[in-house]
């Protein structure tokens, strides 16, 4: 269940994305039991002598069904088949999820409160994630020179409110029909379709999304409806959601702050970033014990942030944030429409020098994680730090390395890594 509301996400106080690998490891062992069960009985059928009389009864044949259809799921759930086609995935998963219920309510009597169960609990999510789900009308623009399309939404005061009282949340984006660009996908291919954008920004009147354009159908579609000139198009936002509203009260909690973002992950990290200024501020501790590490490809990537005229916070001139540029912003105009790495990591190309609007704080180069986090950690032993990143795969990686052997010597760390990974 997605919904804030479900048991598992109460109890555990997580969000669903961190339950996530949970209900992989419970997928694999189910299926690997229903294996064993239907290898077993065939292997009964053949030793009986009555295999195919077995496979002419309507409950083996539904059985048959079941499990082929189990198979698939298991099949497109492979990390391989999600990277080739997520939208594939996503829509094998929960059509064929919803359509053995019922075969297996007729293959097995022992099963069917469970499917009752489940299908109850379906429906629940569903009705809890409707009564989340508000329509406001965006303003949906490109930042320049950069395959990034920024969203400024509206929403009611209550739902703000929410959304103010716990930075680096997300929401579900969906493009009703009546939004859905000319010649894109139909309207019942869109009404599917939900994706998950963490919140960039929240105002007085509205909250802020910036995304990158690939080849999903819902960022281009709104690549799209950024580049029509017409009255701001209505989008369907659902939450908030995410582990952020779980998040103990790091500043009167932890002594040192290191917040590292690749590329868009700074959406997430930003408004945590800026919050915790606050909360140091309140508790009157210096603004030297937290950094911002923010690496992305090129100075344009930064624009969104540096250069929003609603806000009042300057990122260049802070000097605890530390921007790292990878590729020049001339050099990045003639490769805008290159595709990403295939394991999202930030590129890092010989760098051509350039005037750029956004200077690079910390170096034209990939950030040494290693130093960053060892002269983080050697301000003092006994000091409690904070890790939170959101970016590149192989750059969260790299940093839990480098954290880990911090906390092989006995230091505490409280440890974020906020990812969307297929």
């Amino acid at each position: 269940m997605k919904s804030v509301y479900s048991t598992l996400t109460l109890i555990f106080r997580s969000s669903h994305e961190e339950l996530n690998p949970w209900h992989r490891m419970s997928g694999r062992v189910i299926y690997f039991l229903l294996l064993n069960h239907a290898i077993w009985y065939m292997n009964f059928f053949v030793q009986a002598g009555i295999l195919y009389k077995r496979l002419t009864a309507l409950v083996v044949i539904i059985g048959i069904v079941a499990f082929s259809l189990l198979t698939i799921i298991a099949t497109t759930s492979l990390a391989s088949i999600r990277k080739w086609n997520y939208r594939v995935f996503f829509l094998l998963h929960l059509f064929i999820g919803v359509a053995i219920l019922p075969l297996l309510f007729f293959h097995a009597s022992q099963l069917r409160l469970y499917l009752i169960e489940a299908g109850a609990l379906f429906v629940v999510d569903i009705i809890c994630r409707k009564l989340e789900t508000v329509t406001g009308f965006a303003t949906i623009t490109k930042v320049p020179h950069t395959k990034l399309v920024k969203l400024k939404i509206p929403l009611p005061t209550s739902k703000l409110a929410r959304f103010r009282a716990a930075p680096g949340q997300h929401v579900y984006l969906n493009i009703p029909p009546e939004s859905t660009p000319p010649n894109k996908s139909s309207p019942s291919i869109q009404d599917t379709l939900y994706n998950p954008f963490t919140v960039a920004d929240v105002s007085a009147t509205d909250i802020t999304l910036v995304l990158r354009a690939l080849n999903g159908p819902t960022t281009k579609a709104l690549e799209t409806l950024a580049s029509l000139h017409k009255a701001k198009p209505p989008i369907n936002i659902e939450g908030p959601y995410g582990s952020a509203r779980n998040f103990p009260h790091l500043a009167s909690k932890y002594d040192r702050f290191l917040l590292v973002a690749g590329g868009v992950g700074a959406t997430f990290i930003l408004p945590i970033y800026r919050d915790l200024c606050d909360q140091l501020e309140t508790e009157a501790k210096s603004p030297d014990h937290i950094k911002l590490i923010w690496s992305m490809r090129s100075a344009a990537e930064a624009s969104w942030a540096v250069t929003d005229p609603d806000s009042t916070y300057s990122l260049e001139n802070d000097e605890n944030a530390k921007i790292y540029l990878t590729r020049s912003s001339s050099d990045s105009q003639d490769h805008e429409d290159d595709p990403l790495p295939a394991d999202g990591s930030v590129e890092m190309d010989e760098l051509v020098p350039a005037e750029e609007p956004i200077h690079a704080s910390g170096g034209r180069e990939r950030p040494d994680l290693r130093k960053i986090v060892d002269e983080t950690f050697r301000h003092g032993n006994s000091e409690r730090v904070a890790v939170l990143v959101c970016g590149p795969a192989q750059m969260a990686r790299e940093l839990r390395r480098h954290v880990g052997r911090w906390v092989d010597v006995g230091r505490e760390v409280f440890w974020h890594d906020e990812s969307f990974g297929l």
